[in-house]
């Protein structure tokens, strides 16, 4: 045998024995960046062209394909001979705790001949974000592992690692919140320098979680001059997370088109882009260099005739390493008028609407409010998984949020398959704990922790999120991997339990966006009782009776605490729907006082009018329990309830995704929020 082929059969032998130990390939290989130094001031800002990599192998004789193994921190595309394995928006990568977890692809690479090219352009992502100062004041970068973006990649049957030469693009900024800029008037280099090797991230590094990136169609948009040969905007019909894509037409070299995005129009027809912009910097307080009004844009400047192989007169512009929460776009700057197909947008998620649940699949109603809630809900949940977190919003925020989590999988896990994603979110939270046993508010930990237990640790409603997945995932999949997150509640337990010997927590984000809430008290104490009861259950599934009989002890005092401090008469604290919907669908209502519990939970209801003055939790809870404890006619009726409050109020109000609140917003709540969408749960189980 001759001599390469016996290095070559030795490096896929220790790969693949790598691969079976559960190592990646990728460990002991260097991270390749463009060198250049970081920028974490006013500098972020500045022209800062994206890197584009370049490498050539040759595999060996008689061998057509090869396992290729990729990672990376930021965003990422990936074209390997002549098959594109990670697109060109680079949206295909996931955001971690890049410190703690970082995910590798494993691709099978096919060749036509021997020598293959590997092309690799990086965005900034969530590794490189901007030095922004999210509502003034938070700076995610001093918490967030960081750098300039960085990936590695492996061939298996190469005997030495790749040689990465690289240059600048005409991608000459590029943000995750903020747009792309692309100059066209520019030339990609032709100069080609030596890669570099950099630090990276020091997380370990995972095989890519069974999911990805899907396309959902794409969707033409009408244009319509505001101010003609100055000001146009597009109506797409819907909000929708989204890659844009323009065709330019007849514009002279050097026009400067910029592209805002908005859920909304003013009253004057321009985009209302304030419900969406990032950390609501609206008013300069964004810190140094930074937008006044840190909205989403884009900016092409149009390289003129012969500018790409399109028609001569035509240029395409679709914004690299970012994406759009919006149903309008307001171009700047065009002197032509964008005609039939020449604004598309592509909609992009990790759910496909083609891989429905059962419940989804079985789900039929002769009701068109119903239907057209549902469809409302879908379209907000899909736009709010992107870069394998489940967010709160996909516009001002971007965030993994507990709370929104503990409200909706449920109703996510009857629209779609939801098993690889929430293990991924399973494995987030867990490596933000796994310093101090604290579970944060978001995952990805981002700085944010209100009325927690101080330091990194998030309220406790918003911890709840973890044994809630993990009983999720066993019920709806059986999956039993969700219980390797076991020990992170058992910590999180005896750590809260030591500093509330008495049962109660006080404090708490609480039931937000009530109209009219439950006491923080009330809410934090009832998750506090939860989150122990779903523990003591993972305990006995496990095995450990020792502790499943401490958490046992410990449920059952927290439960006595809550009935002494908040149940009398069956009135819930201060009565509301929100206090009355969580103490009863939580177990904590003594039973002799349940009967006088639900009168005065459908009292409240009727009070309003049957519309819903619920939040974030209670909403579910309420509509839950009820249709679960023969008043499916009282749920019914708050579901269709007409006017202000209520889903059909957002329908009338022209919403095709949910608010983040009741009352309508123009300036600073999202219009595509999923919290309220717990609706769909009730739809999807009840409203047959």
């Amino acid at each position: 045998m001759k001599k390469h082929a016996l290095a070559s059969l030795f490096a896929v032998t220790f790969a693949a024995g790598l691969l079976q130990a559960g190592i990646s390939p990728l460990a002991a290989l260097p991270w390749i960046g463009d060198g250049q130094p970081d920028r974490n001031g006013a500098d972020w800002y500045e022209e800062d062209p994206a890197p584009e990599f370049r490498a050539t192998f040759t595999l060996p004789e008689g061998v057509r394909e090869a396992k290729a193994h990729f990672a990376c921190a930021g965003f990422a595309s990936l074209r390997v001979g002549d098959e594109t394995l990670m697109r060109a928006d680079g949206l295909d990568t996931l955001w971690t705790p890049y410190g703690k977890t970082v995910y590798a692809k494993t691709f099978t690479v096919k060749a036509a001949s021997p020598t293959i090219e590997v092309v690799v352009r990086l965005g900034n992502g969530f590794y490189n974000l901007p030095p922004l100062r999210f509502w003034g004041s938070r700076h995610f970068r001093e918490v967030l592992a960081h750098g300039r973006p960085c990936f590695k990649m492996a061939i298996e049957g190469m005997e030495k690692p790749l040689e990465w030469k690289w240059r600048k693009t005409n991608v000459i900024r590029n943000s995750v919140y903020l747009g792309a800029e692309i100059d066209a008037t520019r030339p990609e280099d032709a100069e080609w320098r030596p890669a570099a090797t950099v630090t990276g991230p020091q997380g370990t590094i995972r095989p890519w979680p069974e999911t990805d990136m899907c396309v959902d169609g794409v969707q033409a948009g009408t244009a319509r001059w505001l101010k003609e040969g100055e000001v146009q905007v597009v109506d797409f019909g819907v909000n929708a997370s989204c890659v844009p894509d323009f065709a330019f037409r007849g514009e002279a070299r050097g026009t400067q088109v910029e592209i805002v995005y908005g859920e909304r129009l003013n009253a004057d027809g321009t985009v209302n882009v304030l419900t969406q912009t990032a950390g609501q910097i609206k008013r300069g307080n964004g810190g140094p260099g930074a937008p006044h009004v840190a909205c989403q844009r884009d900016v092409y400047i149009c390289g003129g005739r012969g500018a790409t192989a399109l028609p001569s007169n035509v240029e395409r512009f679709t914004p690299p390493f970012t994406w759009h929460i919006f149903r309008y776009a307001e171009i700047r700057g065009a002197k032509h008028l964008l005609g039939a197909g020449d604004a598309a947008r592509t909609v992009r998620s990790m759910l496909s609407l083609k891989e429905k649940a059962p419940a989804a699949k079985a789900f039929q109603t002769k009701s068109k409010d119903l239907a057209a809630i549902h469809e409302m809900c879908r379209r907000t949940f899909q736009a709010n998984m992107i870069g394998g977190v489940q967010s709160d919003c996909p516009g001002r925020e971007r965030l993994g949020y507990g709370g929104d989590i503990v409200s909706t999988y449920e109703a996510y896990m009857l629209n779609w398959d939801m098993r690889a994603l929430y293990l991924k979110v399973l494995q987030d939270f867990a490596d933000e704990a796994s310093d101090d046993g604290w579970i944060t508010e978001t995952a990805p930990y981002v700085g944010i922790a209100v009325k927690g237990e101080g330091g990194r640790s998030g309220p406790v409603s918003w911890a709840l999120a973890v044994p809630e997945l993990i009983d999720g995932l066993l019920r709806h999949y059986n999956e039993t991997k969700a219980l390797d997150y076991y020990p992170v509640c058992a910590r999180y337990i005896r750590q809260l339990a030591a500093k509330h010997p008495d049962g109660l927590i006080p404090q708490c984000i609480g039931d937000h966006e009530a109209l009219a809430r439950a006491p923080d008290g009330v809410t934090a104490t009832a998750h506090w009782y939860r989150f122990v009861s779903l523990t003591t259950g993972f305990a006995k599934r496990l095995g450990r009776l020792d502790d499943a009989a401490e958490f046992a002890m410990l449920a059952a005092k927290i439960k006595a605490a809550f009935a002494a401090k908040y149940v009398k008469d069956g009135v819930v604290a201060n009565g509301t729907q929100s206090a009355q919907a969580i103490g009863l669908y939580l177990g904590l209502v003594p039973q002799g006082q349940v009967a006088a519990a639900e009168r005065q939970l459908v009292k409240a209801v009727e009070e309003k009018g049957y519309g819903p003055t619920t939040g974030i939790f209670s909403t579910r809870y309420m509509l839950m329990y009820l249709s679960e404890h023969g008043r499916q006619d009282v749920a019914e009726k708050i579901v269709l309830h007409k006017g202000f409050p209520g889903w059909l109020h957002m329908l009338d109000r022209d919403a095709t995704t949910l608010w983040e609140t009741w009352k309508e917003s123009d300036n600073i709540y999202s219009n595509c929020h999923p919290m309220f969408g717990s609706v769909d749960e009730w739809i999807l189980r009840f409203g047959n």
